[in-house]
């Protein structure tokens, strides 16, 4: 089934028009790592695009996971998360974890909706980029696809890998939940004439 309307209660919708109820939208896509094809098709209540909430800067995320204005969504191997000086099977198995625990806590708690903090948001990115200034991903003149055409570093975790394994630990008072019926979707709105792009 090509998928065309991503999410309308609870179900995806094909573009022969059949309809399948989902729990769980798991949307793999290739390797590009400034600009990634899923902003492309992912959505908050509103309907921008998360590339239209990265268009005014560098693509981010929280410890590479979460994104601020986007309930519910969690990204594998997102932006600023790779450890340019270790394996990421380690990092995805972590974040794995961290998914998994922050499900389980949804559950635990009767939470419908889960959002990063913005406050936690941008400072965790204001230290990432700080920490990233000296680190050999951005100083010494060296062109990598780590850096978007303004130079940002949009890749790389600049800390070692047991302070990515310590971070990334779900702590729910970094999030803001909604109990019960008024919890909100990162899907809300979609565009299918996107989805087949």
């Amino acid at each position: 089934m090509d998928v065309i309307a991503p999410h309308t209660s609870g179900a995806v919708v094909g573009s022969d028009g059949a309809a399948a109820e989902v729990d769980t939208i798991i949307f793999g896509t290739g390797f590009e790592i400034t600009q990634p094809p899923v902003a492309r098709y992912v959505f908050d209540g509103a309907g921008r695009s998360l590339a239209e909430h990265w268009a005014g800067g560098p693509p981010e995320a929280y410890l590479g996971t979460t994104i601020a204005g986007f309930p519910n969504l969690f990204v594998f191997l997102g932006p600023n998360i790779a450890p340019g000086h270790a394996s990421v099977l380690g990092t995805i198995e972590a974040q794995a974890r961290y998914v998994a625990d922050a499900v389980t806590t949804m559950a635990r708690r009767d939470w419908t909706s889960l959002r990063i903090r913005p406050d936690v948001h941008r400072r965790f990115n204001d230290d990432l980029q700080r920490a990233l200034g000296p680190t050999v991903y951005n100083s010494g003149g060296c062109a990598s696809y780590y850096l978007d055409g303004a130079g940002h570093n949009v890749a790389n975790w600049p800390w070692s890998v047991a302070r990515l394994a310590a971070n990334l630990r779900f702590r729910a008072g970094d999030y803001e939940p909604v109990s019960g019926e008024s919890g909100d979707s990162p899907i809300r709105h979609s565009r299918p004439e996107e989805v087949n792009a």
